[in-house]
């Protein structure tokens, strides 16, 4: 009777549970700062402008992961630490780079953002700056690729999906177009930019939040876990994206949550980085057809 006392509903010691549960706040908490807190996004929180907040969240994450990696009772837990530290990495690089290198590169290039070539331009330097940051820093860890899901897997149904995704919501976005009494004609010549745009953000995007975290998460929190927690902090971050304001934000973020989670579900059952990619780029590219932007 007194064993059964100490038990939860779920046959788990209650200390088990109650650690369980803290520890997924905790890591929630560590990947909100990162994502909404450090993003330069928008400028919804005056961290969100800040020089100094996302390097020195960075290196508070740098110097949690090599303690963590001295300390025999934390050592679990660093490869997680270390990729919040590469995360947070992320958002001090782009910022650097808009300040002091984005605006002079582009007048040289005489790129403007306002045109569609432009927008997808600055795109491809952002997730070229991103995927860049992480790469880099993951291997000086001394891990490898796999261990972002940049591997084969299951590179069939990888495709598949892909594939499926693409003709679904690229059909989709034609026919709000057309709703809207969109000139489709003119948007033709868009179409290839705005492709390239969706395939760079999607990559860039799944391994910031997903290839770089499933892994390492679901080995402390379970596949479940990694699953909920990646989508969360997708969804929450979408909310103060400056193209959606009041209601809704509120709708955009339901609507980034569960596509957040199935990419990450996509992501676990084809154990690569592939599917989820085209899933994600198919999806952006729906909402450029289907916006006209």
């Amino acid at each position: 009777i007194l064993e059964k006392s100490r038990t939860s509903s779920l046959g788990k010691p209650i200390s088990a549970a109650f650690f369980q549960a803290s520890l997924f706040l905790f890591l929630l908490i560590c990947g909100l700062a990162v994502f909404v807190l450090g993003t330069s996004y928008y400028d919804q929180f005056p961290t969100n402008t800040s020089g100094l907040f996302k390097i020195g969240l960075s290196a508070l994450y740098l110097l949690t992961a090599i303690l963590s990696r001295k300390i025999d009772l934390l050592r679990p837990y660093w490869r997680l630490m270390y990729a919040f530290f590469a995360a947070s990495m992320v958002n001090g690089v782009a910022w650097y780079f808009a300040i002091y290198l984005r605006e002079g590169l582009f007048e040289v290039l005489q790129v403007s953002t306002a045109t569609t070539p432009g927008m997808t331009f600055a795109k491809l330097l952002e997730a070229s700056l991103t995927v860049g940051t992480i790469l880099v820093l993951v291997k000086l860890s001394g891990d490898d690729l796999p261990s972002l899901f940049i591997r084969k897997g299951k590179l069939r149904w990888s495709l598949r999906i892909g594939v499926l995704a693409l003709v679904n919501f690229t059909a989709a976005g034609i026919l709000l177009a057309v709703n809207r009494d969109f000139d489709i004609k003119a948007m033709i010549p868009d179409l290839p930019w705005w492709l390239v745009f969706s395939l760079a953000n999607g990559f860039m995007e799944e391994l910031w939040f997903r290839g770089l975290f499933l892994g390492r998460l679901q080995e402390l929190v379970g596949a479940g876990g990694a699953l909920w927690m990646t989508s969360i902090w997708f969804g929450v971050m979408h909310v103060f994206a400056v193209y959606v304001s009041g209601i809704g934000a509120l709708v955009f973020m339901a609507l980034t949550f569960t596509l957040g989670f199935a990419f990450a579900l996509v992501m676990q059952k084809t154990k690569n980085i592939w599917g989820a990619t085209l899933f994600h780029a198919t999806a952006d590219f729906h909402w450029l057809i289907a916006l006209g932007f």
